[in-house]
């Protein structure tokens, strides 16, 4: 306000007050609002002060509807002066910005507590997985193979194995140049063949399965130790055991990292056909195939036969009508989307600087004959 208590400070901004803003005072008359400066006055009727409270802590603009472009600038403590908002034409343009106003500022709110929420979440989702990460660190390799030991034997009932060994050496042939580039651990790898439509899994302890289908579908054995290395970083990765802790949540999380060693004998009483049954999250088998490709590169077979394998198996489906794969123990084939995955690893192929030093796979893909003898189990 000014010194002089009837007027407020004001400027304004137009061609006929020249070319610089004009300094003056508002002074409130029966006539209305009244600009003083140097300048002829300039009477500002209430019923056509369009006011515009912006963001300035100190001024408020006010314009006239019938000069566009005219614009004044007046100090905020106007809205303190009864006539002036006693004005209803003022009032109500008032209570419509302030209305404005306060739902702009709820959104704001709003926002910036999803932002907090999202930040906090994405914070719980690192913390959750360095704790998944460190509980299965602690699980021993002797635990490990034990844990795979008892669930196999209480899957088998579930199974129905090939019983053509030289099937099952011709499967471990083409496996063994992969296997030196897989950190195990120590575990032992082992293979095993079952009737059905083309699929493989893995298991705790080292196993892998590979079904009768999926031998049959693939043409070259770079296509079939694709696969391999796929289900081998799920075992080197320990994907299963970080699928059971995580799901189990985040009290089941603190009660392992703070409990002794032996509280993790806890997360081995699950049904074991969950084992074969469950598929991975997307996570995972990116993972799976980011570390089976890797694998395949360090080992000097072309990583370009996993591509092939999944091409394999998306046209199966496609084909057979079903898009996703099977339902169940298809951890190679139904998660994420085979196109999303291929596409993938098609990129990380045109990336790759070195594409014409890879040995070449002397061992052939093993064909077995269909005994129709079909683990339903796997894929219902």
């Amino acid at each position: 306000m000014s010194d002089d208590a009837q007027g407020f400070d004001g400027y304004v901004c137009h061609p006929q007050f020249g070319n610089e803003m004009v300094r003056g005072r508002f002074v409130m008359g029966w006539d209305g609002l009244r600009f003083e400066s140097e300048q002829e006055p300039y009477i500002l009727p209430l019923d056509q002060v369009v006011v515009e409270l912006g963001n300035d802590e100190n001024w408020i603009g006010l314009a006239d509807r019938r000069q566009p472009g005219l614009t004044f600038f007046v100090a905020r403590d106007i809205l303190e002066e009864s006539r002036f908002i006693g004005s209803l034409t003022i009032r109500r343009q008032l209570e419509r910005t302030l209305g404005r106003r306060e739902l702009f500022r709820r959104l704001r709110v709003t926002v910036v507590a999803l932002l907090a929420f999202a930040g906090l979440a994405w914070i719980g989702s690192l913390g959750a997985g360095w704790a998944v990460q460190t509980i299965v660190k602690g699980i021993s390799v002797e635990r490990e193979i034990a844990f795979g030991d008892d669930s196999f034997k209480e899957v088998q009932e579930h199974l129905d194995f090939v019983s053509d060994t030289n099937a099952v050496l011709q499967l471990q042939a083409v496996a063994a140049p992969l296997l030196p580039s897989v950190p195990a651990r120590g575990i032992p790898f082992k293979f095993y063949i079952t009737p059905g439509e083309p699929n493989a899994f893995a298991m705790p302890g080292g196993r892998i399965f590979v079904t009768t289908g999926l031998l049959d579908l693939m043409d070259t054995p770079e296509q079939l130790v694709g696969v391999l290395a796929h289900e081998s970083a799920h075992i080197a990765q320990r994907h299963i055991f970080q699928h059971i802790i995580s799901g189990r949540g985040p009290i089941y999380l603190i009660r392992l990292l703070t409990g002794n060693r032996n509280s993790m004998l806890n997360l081995m009483a699950i049904p074991s056909e969950l084992l074969v049954y469950e598929s991975f999250s997307q996570r995972y088998e990116k993972e799976a195939d980011a570390y089976g490709w890797d694998y395949l590169v360090a080992a000097g077979i072309n990583p370009h036969g996993m591509i092939e394998a999944l091409k394999k198996l998306r046209d199966y489906h496609a084909k057979s009508g079903d898009d996703t794969g099977p339902k169940r123990g298809a951890a190679f084939s139904s998660h994420p989307d085979l196109d999303k995955r291929i596409a993938w690893l098609e990129a990380k192929w045109a990336a790759l600087p070195d594409k014409s030093h890879f040995m070449t796979l002397t061992n052939q893909v093993p064909k077995v004959e269909e005994n129709h003898k079909l683990i339903d189990l796997l894929l219902k």
